[in-house]
Order: C-alpha cells, then structure tokens, then sequence
C-alpha cells in the first residue's frame, strides 16, 4: 500500500517516481559541453587548491579516459561540473 492508499496524504497526489535506467526520461544522455571544455574542467580540478584528494584523482582519470568514461564520470559526479565547469568562477581556459 502507498502513502496515498492509507490515507497519510490528504487531498494531493501520488509523489512522483524517481528516473530509474528502466524509464526513458532521465535527460539527455550527451554531454553538451566541448572536449576542450571537457578537458579544462578536468584540469581546474587538478590545478585546484581546494578540491579533494579523491576529485583530483577522479579529474587525472577523466584526462586519460575514453569519451564514454567521461561520460559517466561527470554523470556520476555532478560536483565536478557545478564546480568546477565552464560556467564557474574555478573554471580556468587553459
């Protein structure tokens, strides 16, 4: 039984399903930026100060790695892109 079913939310209805692999509606599988920005923003991270151990690594991965691989590096962590992407101030245009 849900939520809706038992009655614990009143006059409103049912919460939307999260995207799962199985539904079409996760978004737009091709990343929209340029291999260069794709590189600088991997490289910002790598020349940043204050980016983690761990995103450092994960940025020198991202340089070595096939295009698909990129992909689901910055997929997977959209930190890097919010962050560290062509529309930030951490953003550098090497």
């Amino acid at each position: 039984m849900s939520e809706y079913d038992l009655g614990l939310r009143f006059h409103k209805q049912p919460r939307k399903k999260r995207p799962t692999p199985e539904r079409s509606d996760l978004g737009n599988p091709i990343l929209t930026m340029t291999d260069k920005e794709i590189f600088n923003t991997f490289a910002s991270v790598i020349d940043s100060p204050d980016a983690s151990p761990f995103l450092k690594r994960l940025a020198q991965a991202g340089l070595v790695a096939m295009p698909q691989d990129k992909a689901l590096i910055l997929k997977t962590w959209p930190r890097i892109m919010m962050q560290y992407g062509p529309h930030t101030k951490r953003y550098s245009d090497s």
